[in-house]
């Protein structure tokens, strides 16, 4: 019997291991690794189509032909009666139009450092926010200043007629959120 047993256990090895063996070189019982989809994001969607530019209305354009810009006395930041004066009537078109907002640029001759120049068109415009935000009433809220120092001359050359139309504080308005419409800055 034991040699029966044995005969058996053998057999069945033999058939296993054939089995296996079979099954291993037909395929069977193994998957075969499956690919792997490639992933491919899809485009961004377009940007949406630019908003058309509102209409200025009339009293706005009117408004920024009125606006005047400011001029100063070589190397000062003060005031000049005429700049009051210029900055009165301003005020008083922005306290007309509380939907308008203005960006004060101070300004410089050619004379000087580029440092220097800066920092007076700095005090220029600095001066000109504080005339507006308190003797002229309106909310600094709707203010802002930067220097341009020299960089932006209105005239060119290097004589009196040329600096005195470049010591000044010129205005960009805008209105109706962030809509541009220049001012006293032409461009």
């Amino acid at each position: 019997m034991s040699g029966g047993i044995m005969r058996g256990s053998r057999l069945t090895t033999l058939i296993l291991s054939t089995g296996v063996g079979c099954g291993l070189l037909l395929g069977v019982g193994c998957k075969k690794p499956q690919p792997v989809p490639e992933v491919v994001a899809a485009p961004p969607p377009p940007p949406p189509p630019p908003e058309a530019p509102k209409e200025i209305p009339k009293q706005v354009i009117q408004m920024v032909a009125n606006f005047q810009r400011v001029y100063f006395e070589t190397d000062s930041d003060q005031l000049t009666s005429e700049g009051r004066a210029a900055l009165s009537a301003n005020a008083d078109i922005m306290r007309q139009h509380n939907d308008i907002k203005v960006e004060v640029q101070g300004h410089a001759d050619e004379r000087g450092t580029t440092d220097y120049n800066l920092a007076l068109g700095e005090r220029r415009a600095s001066a000109v926010y504080s005339y507006l935000s308190g003797a002229g009433g309106v909310s600094s809220a709707r203010l802002k200043k930067i220097s341009y120092g020299e960089e932006r001359p209105l005239a060119s050359g290097s004589a009196e007629a040329a600096w005195s139309k470049n010591r000044r504080c010129e205005f960009v308005i805008t209105w109706g959120g962030v809509q541009s419409v220049r001012g006293t800055t032409g461009g």
